[in-house]
């Protein structure tokens, strides 16, 4: 569907205020929930929504919450975006409806060309079709599991939700660890499914490091 569960979205939007992203871009963009968050989480970035849909551009006024809009497939952007460069990159509830070959190219290719890149995916929840839109279909599962080809990320799952914040190879002002430290210290709350005035417990991210050496390495 094109909208999300809140389950991470108190997570999502003090994550994109501290990095704080002078461009970000955001993959199957949907009903518009993560332009949203960067108008009112990082107000002086500039936006790219990547939607496959072009119905919803029209239905969700993308337009009117992103600087620019494409209508393309994820696939297609890792065609033609190769020399693009982004502070952010979010799959907000998007990841799930690739096949996995496809969405593994596409956290590959991200990492060259993101410092970070934000991934919310759900696991276990069955969903064919929505509205005759087959796009919307759920067609590959996502964890922790799945990443561990990453050298540095973080992690957390809660309520069937999984997120996960990927360091890229792009320079950034906040290193990974500190954003993680910052997390686990404020009592971000997770919330349930579809109430984001619910408290299930505080978000705490796990940091995943395999090091390599560091003078090649961003933070």
């Amino acid at each position: 569907m094109p909208g999300s569960f809140v389950v991470f979205d108190s997570l999502a939007r003090q994550l994109i205020e501290w990095i704080a992203p002078r461009q970000a871009i955001d993959f199957g963009a949907g009903a518009g929930k993560f332009g949203r968050l960067l108008r009112s989480a990082a107000p002086g970035c500039r936006s790219v929504a990547v939607e496959p849909e072009a119905a919803y551009v029209e239905r969700f006024g993308l337009h009117g919450l992103y600087d620019e809009v494409r209508i393309q497939t994820a696939a297609q952007w890792q065609a033609s975006g190769i020399n693009e460069r982004f502070d952010l990159a979010i799959l907000g509830d998007c990841i799930e409806h690739m096949p996995k070959s496809v969405g593994l190219d596409m956290l590959n290719a991200l990492a060259y060309r993101a410092a970070y890149t934000l991934v919310i995916a759900p696991e276990f929840l069955v969903q064919g079709s929505v509205d005759g839109v087959d796009a919307e279909a759920h067609v590959s599962v996502w964890s922790e599991r799945d990443l561990h080809w990453h050298d540095l990320w973080a992690f957390d799952n809660c309520r069937s939700m999984g997120v996960f914040l990927l360091r890229g190879y792009l320079p950034s002002p906040v290193p990974l660890r500190e954003l993680v430290e910052r997390v686990n210290t404020v009592n971000l709350p997770v919330h349930e499914f579809h109430d984001v005035a619910s408290f299930v417990r505080p978000a705490r991210l796990r940091l995943v490091e395999q090091p390599r050496e560091v003078a090649y390495r961003p933070a």
